[in-house]
């Protein structure tokens, strides 16, 4: 992971409190599903404070001032306004006076000194130092939530800890039920047990630091790196690069009525190979998740067990990098009873052959996108459409070193019958189990280092959203566009030093004051968008990135920069 090195030690009753209102060495970033709030993760990665922080930031009012440059840097008729210089005065920044810093046409947008109907940083708390990532989790939409249950939350790895601190969030689903989904200020809830806005989180929000109140009774391994969540976020997997170990945290979303109401540290994998990094969850088939829909239904109805549904044999799977290793793996995770340990095991490791050296592997993402789209076309009751979509493999991409590449991978699902014992077998008991292996099959060159790789989408010529996958080289300042599709690297955008992390801001706008909607492609005023935020650990600052295409003056190029960039103490 491009600048974050060992973290070493860390007192957070020691030094100054953290700037809650900016950023410094952002290292996590991600978007709310609803659009509503983009949530960072700062480091302190030189110690300067007693901690890091979290931050909620207003994305709707990010996205209407990123839009608002994006419009006046592409007028609608050649030579009518178009001026950088109004554009960027116009939105009351500036030219860029430091282009080679920070790229873009205007100045930054200073976050810290806004306030009132311009206040970016919504919510804030401090936690420990070298935070390394984040993720977002959200309470299936399947489970209904009784009241004070948890609707979603968030995790940062947080190395001098070290500890896994999670928050309560809000859910901003636009397909949750109406009396879950959150609205207003309500949007920017992060609860972490803090006493105020700005405090330091509890420590009953630091998973793994009291043995005594985790099911393992053991503290968390050191250096908690790479995160992941299952895809119905009770189970996040955590990578530890120093100890060879990764960890798997239980989420309960029920609250009331039960014991273990908190996430709890509950299985530790040891013995993995040299460097575990980064991790990314996959996704299961429909048909493994349709299956276990049709059990639970069973129960619940305490029919018969002549009419039981027959477990489908399937677990949970992540994807996992190395830096110290050539190899991927893919790991489980079996869940078990409240009081025991969950168990976390190596199922199959991928050697890689075909390159240099086959070592340090960084980011990884995971695209089931092919299979999902025709799963969308199946009916629940369709299970041999549901089968058919399964056997379409989903793409695995990872960030790699020596040499610089991306590498791209096939996950392909294998799913196993059941020996029939009569001719009239049901169709929901013909599969027993199911799992995914994993292959190598193409590599695109890159810049150096790659660290960080993720999928999103670009707006196409044609109004409609294509994917792309953006990996980031840290060392180089660049960020490169892949074409899945045309299997060819299409685009390098510059940055400012140290890109970390990226998350995508994707959807549609309604009406003159360009807020985000739920709408119909071609609907009047019903407009595409696609911006990328990109995290740049080095400078201490946000850059927003034009993903569509049909803008020719800002395509691919950061039209806003957000927070004042901040060189590294060392380099002031």
């Amino acid at each position: 992971m491009g600048g974050l090195g060992v973290a070493g030690c860390f007192v957070d009753s020691e030094g100054l409190p953290p700037p809650v209102e900016g950023l410094y060495f952002p290292s996590g970033i991600a978007a709310s599903p609803g659009g509503r709030v983009l949530y960072v993760a700062n480091s302190d990665f030189d110690l300067q404070f007693n901690g890091g922080t979290v931050q909620a930031l207003d994305l709707q009012r990010l996205r209407r001032r990123a839009l608002g440059l994006q419009a006046s840097l592409n007028p609608p008729e050649a030579g009518a306004g178009g001026s950088v210089n109004a554009a960027c005065e116009a939105a009351g920044l500036g030219l860029n006076a430091a282009p080679l810093l920070y790229p873009g046409p205007c100045g930054p947008l200073d976050i810290s000194t806004l306030d009132g109907d311009e206040e970016i940083v919504r919510r804030s708390a401090v936690i420990g130092a070298f935070a390394s990532n984040l993720v977002l989790v959200h309470r299936p939409l399947a489970e209904p939530a009784a009241t004070g249950d948890p609707l979603a939350r968030l995790f940062v790895p947080v190395r001098g800890d070290p500890s896994v601190t999670f928050f309560d969030v809000a859910d901003d689903r636009t397909d949750a039920p109406a009396a879950q989904r959150c609205a207003g200020d309500a949007c920017f809830q992060l609860d972490c047990g803090a006493t105020a806005t700005g405090g330091r989180c509890a420590r009953d929000h630091r998973i793994g630091e009291d043995p005594g109140q985790e099911r393992i009774r053991r503290k968390l391994p050191l250096e908690p790196f790479g995160i992941a969540a299952g895809p119905d976020g009770r189970s996040i997997v955590v990578s530890h690069q120093v100890e060879n170990i990764a960890s798997v945290i239980v989420n309960p979303w029920e609250s009331v009525g039960t014991s273990n109401t908190r996430p709890q540290l509950a299985g530790i994998l040891t013995d993995l190979a040299s460097g575990p990094t980064e991790l990314a969850a996959v996704p299961p088939p429909r048909l493994v998740t349709r299956l276990q829909q049709l059990r639970e239904e069973n129960e619940e109805n305490e029919e018969n067990e002549e009419n039981e549904v027959k477990a489908i044999d399937y677990q949970p799977t992540f994807a996992l990098t190395y830096v110290a290793a050539p190899q991927l793996d893919l790991i489980r995770y079996q869940e078990t009873t409240d009081s025991a340990p969950a168990l976390l095991f190596q199922s199959t490791a991928t050697r890689i052959s075909a390159l240099a050296s086959g070592s340090d592997s960084r980011g990884i993402a995971v695209d089931a996108s092919e299979r999902q789209a025709c799963e969308s076309g199946c009916g629940d009751a369709d299970l041999e459409c549901l089968a058919r979509c399964a056997a379409i493999p989903i793409q695995v991409f990872v960030a790699h070193r020596y040499p610089n590449s991306l590498i791209i991978g096939e996950l392909t699902t294998t799913l196993i019958e059941r020996e029939s014992e009569t001719p009239e077998d049901r169709p929901e008991d013909r599969w027993a189990a199911a799992y995914e292996t994993l292959a190598i099959r193409d590599a695109a060159p890159l810049a150096a280092y790659p660290s960080r790789v993720e999928v999103g989408h670009v707006i196409g010529a044609d109004g409609a959203r294509h994917r792309r996958v953006f990996a980031l080289a840290f060392d180089s300042g660049l960020a490169f566009s892949y074409d899945p599709e045309a299997r060819r690297i299409d685009g390098v955008i510059r940055t400012g030093r140290g890109p970390q992390a990226l998350a995508f801001d994707t959807g549609y706008t309604c009406g003159a004051e360009k807020e985000r909607c739920d709408c119909s492609p071609g609907d009047d005023a019903c407009e595409p968008y696609s911006l990328m935020y990109i995290a740049h650990f080095t400078d201490s600052y946000l850059g927003v990135v034009d993903l569509d295409m049909r803008k020719a003056n800002t395509f691919g190029s950061m039209i806003l920069t957000v927070g004042k960039p901040v060189p590294p103490r060392e380099s002031q």
